[in-house]
Parts: C-alpha cells; structure tokens; sequence
C-alpha cells in the first residue's frame, strides 16, 4: 500500500470541509447540496483533439467542490468563489456576463448557457472551490460542469453527458471566446471509475477501456511542477492554426488534419511540405496511432509498451509539436532514467502543470523522493510548491447530499 504522504485528500474530507466554509460564509442554515466535479488527465493523445484525433482519458481523485442551495424565490445566482488568491463575490441575472478572467465570469456564462437551453425558473446561492486550480488538469472544464449541474439539479433538469459536453462548449466558446475543443469536459462527462475512456471527439462518443485484472500492480504518479499552466501566454493557438496549415497543403479541403485522407498521410506526402506544418503533422498523426495502440496496451495489461507510448508521446511533443516548458521537460528527463517508471508525459499542454507517470506500485516512494529530490536541486525556488500525489481513478461529476453519498445516474456505454 503507498505511504499516505502520497495520498490525496479523500473527497469526504474536502466536502466536509467545503460544506463548513460554505455554511460559515453564508450564514444558511439549510440541508445544502454538493457537486464533486473530479480533474482529468490524458494518458495519451496530446494535442490531437482539434485534430479530429480520438484521445484517452482518466479522472482523477483532484475536484472542484461546488456547495449550493437553490434559490426558491428568484432567478439571479449568488456566487463565491475560494480560488486561491482571487477572492470572488457576486450576484447577477441570466444573461448578465463579464470580460473579465475567473470563476466568476465562468459562473456567469454557465448560468446564460444554460438559461438559453432550459427554462430556469431558480437560481443557486453557491460557494465554489478546486484542489488544483491551473494544475492543466481541466479544472476550468471541471468547475464549468459542476455550475450546469448546480443549475440542473435546482431546476430538475437531467442532462446526459452529450449535453453537459455541449454545454460546456458554449460557454467557451460562445459566451466566453475561447478557442477550446471539448476533449476536457469529454473527459469528464464520460468519466468511469476503473476505466479509461477512449474519447470520439468528432462523434461525441465513449468506448471504456476497463482496467485489466493485474492494474493494482501499477499506479499513476502525479508530480505538480509547481508552475501553473496558462494558455493565454501560450503558443497554443499558434499550434492550432500550424496543423489546420498543414491539413490545407495535404488537402485543400481539409479544415483540420484528421480530415485529410488517409493516403495522403504518407511520410512522402509530408517530406514535401515547409518543415514546420511537416512536423506538426507528423506529431498528430503518429499522436493517433499511440492512442490506438495504447488502447490495445492497455486492455492486455501491458504496462511496459503503454509506458513507451507514453514515452513516445512526450517527445513527440517536445520534437514535433514543440511545447513544454522548461520545468515540464526537467521533469520528464528526471523520470526516463528511474527504475519502475514505465513511462511519463505532460499534461496540461506541456506549458505548466503537471508530469504523470506509470509506475510499478511497489517502487512509488522510491520514485517519488528520488524525482522530487532531483527536481528541487535543480529548482529550489519550488520548494513547497512542487508535489506529488497518487493519481487515483475517479468518476464522473455529480451531486451529493448527505452521507452516505449519493451519485446521480448517468447511462455509459459498458466496456468493450
């Protein structure tokens, strides 16, 4: 069993705790209800989403804790927000959205989607926190889904996961102005515990791979950099219009690489393009076969070509793609030469974030001190901010009452 340094909190622990700052600061007296809206990590299948690229997907035990009472007598939604270090208090009316960046501004367009798409005859008093704000492990996905289920259940509406996925998406998209794919609230939406989720991002479809017989005998190990991810800073729109350039020079009608046809994929066919859009292409498309293959890995309990995937993906990512920050790669260097370390890659976009890595179960405490010794001596300055913690499967997002907890039903297609 790992040492309990590796452990996360335990969800009744943060619901618990959620639920007394929730109560305190309000002053409601009231049975509350909560939304447990776990993070997401993908395993394999970077930065293909917006590709038309299938990916796989785990949810992990890193939440956004969402309390809230409905509000019988009006429509406006009283919203707190405990984010670390942006301290966020409001109320407003459907519709009635802001520029700005945070929880709030999420809160407000989650509350306009979902008004336009579902009468909402109540609003919610909700007080809203996250284990791992800007860890790359979608927690912006993750507390946009616990707003719409707030709503959802306030307002006795049933939304499948197709519909939180587009609900999500509308309200980056449309009401915010992202440029988002929708692989992050996918990972989600469909989210099984024990399973990992092969993600149709064209479709909107989930086949789960069941966790082989043999899994107890490896874990996921999550190091946190230290370092918080931030697109907006990012190349990572710059990425998006490099592919959907090559995508037009291997087909002029193609808007994005996975549109091209597949005998026009060919190295030849990419030897003959600028060299940027060559290994942009280059890295989706060996990117798709990964997740293919890792699928495959993965239902045989073969932990050793999953990790290698893993590996591969990486420095694909770095070589091809080219993201990753420096701490990211440090990170990953470090883990490639450490025994019991299948494999590792970034999430997060490879700009910030976090390192997970698939590890022999039996190695994890040896391998978490010798990675974060190593790290730290290269990057004091992080000490106390770096981390490592045990990536434990979780489910999907849902709300609870009261103990023992309950989980809303949601219909998945079953394992094949």
């Amino acid at each position: 069993m790992p040492h309990s340094s590796l452990s996360a909190r335990h969800v009744d622990e943060l619901i618990a705790e959620s639920l007394s700052q929730a109560v305190g600061l309000t002053g409601i007296a009231d049975q509350p209800q909560v939304v447990v809206s776990p993070y997401r990590f993908n395993p394999l299948g970077a930065h293909i989403d917006h590709q038309g690229g299938s990916v796989l997907a785990r949810c992990l035990n890193q939440y956004t804790i969402l309390v809230f009472w409905k509000n019988d007598d009006r429509r406006s939604v009283v919203h707190a927000s405990l984010q670390p270090g942006l301290w966020q208090n409001s109320e407003f009316m459907p519709g009635n959205l802001a520029d700005e960046h945070g929880w709030d501004a999420m809160a407000r367009a989650s509350v306009a989607a979902f008004s336009d798409y579902r009468q909402m005859r109540h609003g919610v008093t909700a007080v809203v926190s996250g284990t791992l704000v800007s860890g790359g492990l979608s927690s912006s996905a993750s507390v946009i889904l616990a707003y719409l289920s707030a709503l959802a259940r306030a307002n006795d509406v049933s939304l499948s996961p197709e519909e939180l996925v587009e609900l999500c998406r509308q309200v980056e998209n449309d009401y915010r102005g992202l440029n988002n794919g929708i692989q992050d609230q996918m990972s989600i939406a469909f989210g099984a515990r024990r399973k990992l989720s092969l993600l149709d991002v064209e479709n909107v479809r989930a086949e789960h791979v069941c966790d082989p017989v043999d899994s107890s005998d490896v874990c996921f190990l999550m190091c946190y950099s230290g370092v918080s991810r931030d697109l907006g800073g990012s190349p990572f729109n710059t990425r998006v219009a490099e592919c959907r350039e090559a995508a037009r020079l291997l087909f002029a009608d193609a808007e994005h690489l996975g549109q091209v046809p597949v005998d026009r994929r060919n190295a030849a066919a990419l030897a003959r393009l600028p060299d940027i859009p060559a290994r942009r292409a280059a890295h989706v498309y060996s990117e798709m076969q990964r997740v293919h293959d890792g699928a495959q890995a993965w239902r045989a309990g073969d932990w050793q070509a999953f990790g290698q995937l893993m590996n591969e993906s990486c420095q694909s990512s770095i070589n091809d793609y080219e993201s990753g920050s420096e701490w990211l790669i440090a990170l990953h260097e470090i883990a490639r030469e450490l025994d019991g370390v299948h494999g590792n890659r970034f999430s997060g976009g490879g700009y910030g974030g976090c390192l997970f890595m698939l590890v022999d179960i039996k190695a994890v405490e040896r391998i978490a001190e010798s990675l974060l010794e190593q790290y730290l001596t290269r990057y004091p300055d992080l000490q106390g901010a770096a981390r490592i913690v045990i990536a434990e499967t979780e489910g999907t997002v849902r709300v609870v009452t009261r103990e023992p907890l309950s989980q809303t039903a949601v219909n998945l297609e079953p394992c094949l």
